[in-house]
C-alpha cells in the first residue's frame, strides 16, 4: 500500500518569524536536545524522548502536508529553528487541533506562539477550508492556558484526571479550548489575508 499523497506545505512569515512545513533533513541535534528536556516535554506531559536522528526524520516524514502537519518556527534574523507547530486536521469536519513546542528557552515568555499562531489560524481558515481549530493543554501548562486565553480561544470544558502523568504524579486536568472562523474573523487585527 503507498502512502497518502502530500498535500500543499505551508510557508508564512510574521514580523520575526518564518514558518514552513518541515522536512526529514530538518531533524538537528538542537531538536533530539528539546525532546530529551524535561523542561521542553514536562508542560505537554510528553516522555523524555531519546530519539536518534533516523527516528527524528522518520517522525518528521510521517507528516503529509493534508491531515498532519509539522510546522516548523524559524527566527528570521539567525535563520534557527525555535520550535514547532503539530496540527492535526479532521478534512470531513473541517477542523484541526494545535499542539506547540518552544525548544529554545530564550524564546519563552517572548509572544512566540501567538504571533506565529495568528499566521497559522489565518492560512488555515482562510486558504485550507477549516472552520474551527481546538487546543487541549494540561490544566498545568499554565504558559499554554495564558496564551490561548490572551489570543481570545474560549475555553469550553476541562476534562477532569484525564491523564496520567508521566511523572508518576496525580492524574492531570485536560483544558478544551475552541476558537471558529467567523470568532477569529471577529477577534484579529485588520482585514483577513
Amino acid at each position: 500500500m503507498s502512502p497518502p499523497p502530500k498535500g500543499r506545505p505551508v510557508f508564512l512569515e510574521t514580523k520575526r518569524f518564518s514558518l514552513r512545513s518541515l522536512k526529514p533533513s530538518d531533524a538537528s541535534e538542537r531538536w533530539m536536545n528539546w525532546l530529551k528536556d524535561p523542561e521542553v516535554m514536562g508542560p505537554l506531559n510528553a516522555p523524555i524522548r531519546k530519539w536518534t536522528a533516523h527516528e527524528l526524520m522518520a517522525h518528521i516524514a510521517s507528516a503529509d502536508n493534508n491531515e498532519r502537519y509539522l510546522v516548523g518556527i524559524f527566527d528570521l534574523t539567525s535563520k534557527i529553528q525555535i520550535g514547532f507547530f503539530m496540527i492535526d486536521v479532521d478534512l470531513f469536519h473541517r477542523r484541526m487541533n494545535f499542539n506547540v513546542v518552544i525548544g529554545e528557552k530564550s524564546w519563552w515568555g517572548k509572544g512566540v506562539v501567538n504571533e506565529v499562531r495568528a499566521a497559522l489560524l489565518d492560512e488555515f481558515f482562510e486558504q485550507r477550508g477549516v472552520e474551527k481549530a481546538s487546543g487541549m493543554p494540561f490544566a498545568r501548562n499554565f504558559p499554554a492556558v495564558f496564551n490561548y486565553k490572551a489570543q481570545g480561544w474560549r475555553h469550553e470544558g476541562t476534562l477532569r484526571s484525564h491523564a496520567v502523568s508521566v511523572a508518576n504524579g496525580p492524574r492531570l486536568d485536560q483544558f478544551q479550548f475552541g476558537l471558529t472562523k467567523d470568532e477569529w474573523r471577529s477577534l484579529r487585527p485588520g482585514p483577513a489575508p
